[in-house]
């Protein structure tokens, strides 16, 4: 019988069993504070859910064989270090208290506001995280009555919870999460401290958290300004998910179903990132089926049945939507977006591929052949999003029925990032066919088609909550800045035209958006656009 590693989730699975822990002796060191100091501090810290939130119950899990513990990711011990060459997670967790204290917040409430609000705003963009473990694995840090306490914690699972805080406050808006701002960085440099220490064990042995973890920080690196730092670290969760074969579907088989559904999240939305940050930023596709010699043949993510049955947020429970369904739902708009922007990928390549082949470039048109290459991509991109269901769908193609008006936040979130990102990549492929004659008859019509995609965009941008565009944070962005940057390019090919005044009223709507996101990219198109105005 081949044995492998337990993974995160797997661990705290097990912290839902009792009989297979034994738990820490009340009597066990607690470093250089006294024990009835430490116990006190630690009482006083509340890690159950919002108010508005049933507690959450412990579940039992599938038995797990104690030989299976992970040999992969070091478990602090409860006794801090005395050499100091290596903290303890409880020291870092006191630390990170104190930082976080130190700026005048209570860390209970700081802990418990990143949590839930990364479940009730993020989750439906990034749903990397086991809600149920998540929550369980802060029994080892505070006694509850959800969960009996660790007897140990694995490096990876203080990296993980913080690493889920330090997304949310870099990048929810301030609206939101108030004092995100002010504690974004602690809890960022948490997390890497604490990924630092295990690095080259993590590297030689991955999970599903493993690529989870660098995902979020590549994110809040976005977030804070540094892009080519945020690229690199991206660039360590691809390679891991390259090297862990995650493209293949065998590559599941034998896995505890949370690992091997957040497996599957988590390669495909690496696979997105991968094709979002050749589109919008000229990276090189790194993840693509001809990157793989077999392909990609990896299924798309179905659910947890667990996860179903927890609330997916604290406004869930306000709703009559029973949350298994609310789960079900949130994953057809993220199978919804690979299927997008796969499509796309298609598309480009292809036309990519053409003109190379081509050599002198695809000057002109199409020939007979290469149509009956790019017609079928150009239909599957064009009708990746025709069968969203209504709660996906911008208003205007959505029933109109009273019972359909009110969207819960995490379909209103999940809507305007499939609809602007659709007419964003619409414009893109315009773009590239603009020289060639495959839309219309010529550059002027090319360009008023790109005018109507803007509005498009517009439409969606103004159809739903502000909030809601910046939780989507700088991809979203991003997005916006290429569709006005396209504007921009009609305005100046045609001074004279009607299509300039068209393009100039929708590029100053546009630039206030940007301006109100917060976004350098709105400096960039306000610096480049002084001869517009």
């Amino acid at each position: 019988m081949q044995v492998r590693s337990s993974t995160f989730w797997e661990l705290c699975a097990m912290s839902r069993s009792s009989d297979k822990l034994h738990f820490r002796s009340s009597d066990s060191p607690e470093g250089s504070k006294s024990k009835e100091e430490t116990q006190c501090r630690r009482r006083s810290l509340n890690f159950g859910t919002s108010t508005t939130q049933e507690p959450w119950s412990a579940t039992s899990a599938v038995p797990i064989d104690t030989s299976l513990l992970p040999r992969n990711v070091t478990a602090s011990p409860s006794r801090p270090s005395t050499d100091g060459s290596k903290l303890s997670v409880l020291q870092r967790w006191e630390n990170l208290v104190d930082e976080i204290t130190a700026r005048g917040l209570n860390f209970d409430a700081i802990l418990n506001q990143g949590i839930d609000l990364f479940f009730e705003y993020l989750y439906p963009l990034t749903p990397l995280v086991h809600e149920p473990s998540l929550r369980d694995s802060l029994a080892y840090f505070v006694p509850s009555d959800r969960a009996p306490r660790l007897e140990k914690c694995a490096d990876a699972t203080f990296t993980l919870i913080t690493a889920v805080c330090a997304e949310a406050a870099f990048l929810l808006p301030k609206d939101i999460f108030p004092n995100g701002e002010t504690v974004a960085d602690a809890f960022l440099q948490a997390s890497r401290n604490c990924l630092a220490e295990y690095l080259e064990t993590d590297l030689e042995n991955p999970n599903a958290s493993s690529i989870t973890i660098r995902y979020f920080h590549s994110n809040c690196v976005h977030a804070s300004g540094k892009p080519k730092f945020s690229w690199h670290i991206f660039g360590e969760a691809t390679r891991l998910a390259q090297v862990m074969r995650l493209h293949e579907e065998s590559s599941y088989e034998g896995l505890y179903p949370i690992e091997a559904e957040m497996r599957r999240r988590v390669f495909w939305i690496v696979y997105m990132g991968d094709k979002s940050a050749a589109i919008l930023n000229n990276r090189p596709i790194t993840m693509h089926k001809y990157s793989f010699e077999c392909g990609v043949t990896a299924s798309y993510p179905s659910g947890i049945e667990e996860e179903s049955q927890m609330p997916v947020s604290p406004t869930s429970v306000r709703s009559s939507e029973p949350a298994s369904t609310k789960r079900q739902k949130l994953i057809l708009g993220f199978n919804a977006n690979i299927r997008l922007w796969g499509a796309a990928a298609d598309l480009l390549l292809a036309l990519r591929v053409l003109e190379d082949q081509s050599k002198g470039g695809l000057v002109n048109s199409l020939s007979p052949p290469q149509r009956e290459i790019v017609d079928p991509l150009y239909i599957s991109f064009i009708t990746s999003l025709d069968e969203l269901p209504s709660f996906l769908k911008s208003h205007p193609f959505a029933p109109t029925a009273e019972s359909e008006v009110f969207q819960p936040n995490q379909f209103l979130i999940q809507c305007a990032n499939l609809q602007v990102s659709m007419h964003c990549l619409r414009m893109v492929v315009v773009q590239k066919f603009e020289h060639l004659s495959y839309l219309t008859a010529g550059i002027e019509q090319t360009d008023l088609q790109k005018t109507e995609i803007v509005r498009d965009a517009l439409r969606v941008i103004h159809e739903v909550p502000f909030w809601a565009l910046q939780v989507n944070g700088e991809p979203y962005v991003e997005k916006l800045r290429l569709i006005g940057a396209s504007l921009m390019a009609i305005i100046h090919r045609n001074p004279n035209s009607p299509i300039a005044a068209r393009a100039r009223g929708d590029f100053d709507v546009l630039l206030d958006i940007l301006t109100r996101l917060d976004s350098k990219a709105s400096d960039a198109l306000r610096s480049n656009s002084s001869w517009i105005l």
